[in-house]
């Protein structure tokens, strides 16, 4: 045995129990500096806090007038068109940011004027939803103070509201309606049957009135007759039912400036009507006028010959969408008489295949307005070349045509007819102030002949503008329609750099 063991290990446990002595002191050492770390990085939190405040105190917002910021605030607002209860938009938003604003955005009345409740399609619980909705309406209406307000309600298709549900909102609109400005009711035609009480009170500020049956199908059910008790402000009123008998409608038709009719009606409802002609006549004071014409709730047979006309003297704009091809639209235009018409436009919103043929009850209707009319706009409407054209001729004012044929006529001979000839003779041109041009041709149009138009009504005075063209679907065999419009946009280049505006489509029909 080696005697100098004994001495190592004593000497080595020494020098063991000396080392672990320091790292204990270091340790200590440590956990003292780590909470003094500790303590630096709260004060330098707190410091760091102060210095944020004041320097949001001299941010420029804070000093910025507070009468600068509310007009911000209605602008905010104003950009959301139809403010909705959403924390994330304005107004709601705005009053998160801090208690300042939280204040002022509440003394604002003008900003809480306005409301889209959504209702959910489906709900297990309505009663519960209709509940949030309805103390939602009611604190909005509260901020308001007592300026007249707007609301605008939607239930899209979905599962039916209960009519016991539908009782506190009914009440809750009703309770409203001398404030009311505006309303919006988009409801199936069961639930907007429940909702119309307001109208049996009186309506002092309503000025606009918008009804929609949100079923996608057909329904038999259709709301009542609507008849106001008073309503001394109402200027517009849209309906849009499937079945819609105007007869026993009790509404102040001559205060009205904006009216629609059947204009935001389904396809698929197939929509009918009583005569219009009994109502417009009524309507001295119109200035705007959109119809859906579908088909008649009138069984008699209509005797051309005793048609009794109506002058609606204001009216500039007439829009209307066509249903069904009826004996009533020959019968409708004929004794229509806008004297001061600017703008004219005729879609057709039937389901059928392809598009009505011969679409042309209209086109004595617009020769008659002829002196004033400015714009038209046929939309899936087929009528012969050589009837547009001989219409067109006699509308010496017009500065924008739109005209998107179906697929039965393309009216290749609009475009050469549009075309200016190079004479001075402005009574021999056609539509010699065109400003706006919008056509539908098919891919067979060769691109020399789109392009000799555009020349020659970018060389006249007035210019063209705006050049719109839709290439249809290709009829047979190869697709060339992208290039031709590449090949368009090159022959038009110069007149693009000049400023002329032009957008080059495929057509999806």
């Amino acid at each position: 045995m080696d005697p100098k063991i004994p001495m190592d290990t004593q000497c080595i446990q020494k020098l063991l129990a000396e080392r672990n002595h320091d790292l204990a002191v270091v340790g200590a050492e440590i956990a003292r500096a780590f909470e003094e770390l500790v303590k630096l990085e709260d004060k330098k939190a707190r410091v760091q806090n102060v210095v944020k405040e004041l320097e949001a105190l001299m941010s420029p917002v804070r000093r910025m007038p507070t009468d600068i910021i509310t007009h911000i605030f209605e602008e905010c607002v104003r950009q959301e068109i139809l403010p909705t209860a959403n924390p994330r938009k304005a107004p709601m938003l705005l009053a998160q940011v801090c208690r300042s604003w939280r204040e002022l955005i509440f003394s604002m009345p003008c900003l809480w004027t306005t409301l889209k409740m959504e209702f959910p399609s489906t709900s297990s619980n309505w009663t519960t939803v209709m509940q949030s909705i309805i103390m939602t309406m009611h604190l909005w209406i509260s901020r308001s103070k007592l300026l007249p307000i707007s609301f605008y309600l939607d239930h899209p298709k979905g599962s039916p509201i209960p009519w016991s549900a539908l009782i506190p909102l009914d009440q809750q609109i009703l309770t409203m309606g001398t404030r009311l400005k505006e309303l919006t009711l988009h409801f199936s035609s069961q639930a907007l049957s429940s909702l119309l009480t307001f109208t049996q009170s009186p309506l002092p500020s309503l000025r606009r009135l918008e009804l929609e049956i949100s079923n996608s199908l057909p329904s038999r059910e259709n709301p009542p007759a609507l008849i106001f008790h008073s309503a001394p402000s109402l200027r517009v009123l849209s309906i849009a039912w499937c079945s819609l008998d105007l007869r026993d409608f009790q509404v102040p038709w001559s205060q009205l400036t904006e009216l629609r009719l059947q204009y935001e009606a389904s396809s698929f409802w197939n929509p009918a009507h009583s005569d219009y002609l009994v109502v417009l006549s009524q309507c001295v004071n119109l200035k705007a006028c959109y119809l859906g014409l579908g088909s008649s709730l009138d069984t008699a047979p209509f005797d051309l010959d005793s048609i009794e006309p109506v002058t609606l003297p204001r009216v500039e704009i007439f829009k209307t969408r066509i249903y069904a091809q009826t004996p009533y639209l020959e019968r409708f235009f004929d004794a229509l008489d806008l004297p001061k018409l600017r703008t004219f436009e005729i879609q057709n919103a039937s389901l059928a295949l392809g598009s009505f043929n011969g679409q042309t009850e209209c086109l004595p209707f617009l020769v008659r307005s002829g002196g004033t009319l400015e714009n038209v706009s046929f939309v899936r409407i087929d009528i012969p070349d050589v009837a547009v054209v001989t219409c067109l001729k006699q509308l010496p004012c017009l500065k924008s045509i739109q005209f998107l044929a179906g697929l039965l006529r393309l009216n290749h001979d609009l475009i050469s007819a549009l075309t200016l000839p190079e004479t001075s003779d402005l009574s021999q041109l056609v539509c010699p102030h065109l400003e706006s041009l919008h056509l539908r041709c098919s891919a067979g149009m060769s691109v020399e002949a789109i392009a000799a138009l555009v020349d020659s009504r970018c060389v006249s005075e007035p210019r063209l503008r705006g050049f719109h063209l839709q290439f249809a679907t290709f009829e047979y065999g190869v697709d060339t329609r992208d290039e031709k419009i590449a090949a368009l946009e090159s022959r038009l280049k110069d007149h693009i750099d000049a400023g002329l505006y032009v957008e080059l489509t495929k057509s999806g029909m």
